[in-house]
């Protein structure tokens, strides 16, 4: 009989603990649809602005969000949907690191560098 309880103890616990887990991942996969959601209208307007040009977003990649907080929003310019054009946007600044791209879309920034001032 002890057993039977041992046993049944062990199954609550480790649901609870699997329960938990999947929780996490989920509010995790959340947080970053929303990174992604708030960086993609500021990613076109910064396109627009200094690229004169339409960015369709595709897709998004993390890499290693426990160490920066970089989203790569990855899509195309309007026209051009064989190029793949790369936002480095990060998500506590809520600002555009940079663009990577195709030369002829690179080069076509005005202005050639960013005049701001920090």
């Amino acid at each position: 009989m002890k057993k039977k309880k041992d046993w049944g103890s062990i199954f609550i616990v480790v649901s609870i603990l699997v329960g938990i887990f999947y929780y996490m991942q989920y509010t995790e996969d959340v947080q970053k649809e929303e990174y992604v959601q708030s960086g993609i209208p500021i990613g076109q307007d910064y396109i627009r602005k200094y690229y004169n040009a339409e960015f369709i977003y595709q897709n998004n990649d993390f890499i290693g969000s426990y160490v920066n907080s970089t989203v790569y929003l990855r899509g195309y310019i309007k026209g051009h949907e064989g190029q793949i054009i790369s936002i480095n946007y990060d998500y506590k600044k809520k600002e555009v690191l940079y663009v990577t791209g195709p030369e002829w879309f690179i080069d076509s920034r005005e202005p050639k560098k960013d005049v701001s001032v920090p």
